[in-house]
């Protein structure tokens, strides 16, 4: 009995959840009206990028070595 009221209420909610209207996209004109970045935001953006791919790059060093088992020599720093 309890089984049959948990599926009902399970289906009653993906019904209902179906239903739901998509929430309508953004505008795209408000993305276009901001205005040109200065000289250094823009260098700024451009070295914030870089950063951001080295760390995704370094991200998949670390999970690639995760999967061999760790047995690759970590790269050492030198001071």
């Amino acid at each position: 009995m309890m089984r049959a009221l948990i599926l009902s209420a399970a289906l009653l909610a993906g019904a209902v959840y179906a239903q739901a209207p998509a929430p309508q996209p953004l505008p795209q004109r408000a993305a276009q009206q901001q205005p040109p970045l200065s000289k250094e935001d823009a260098e700024l953006v451009k070295e914030l990028a870089l950063l951001e791919r080295l760390e995704l790059v370094k991200n998949l060093d670390l999970f690639e070595q995760e999967q061999d088992g760790g047995e690759k020599d970590q790269p050492q720093r030198g001071n």
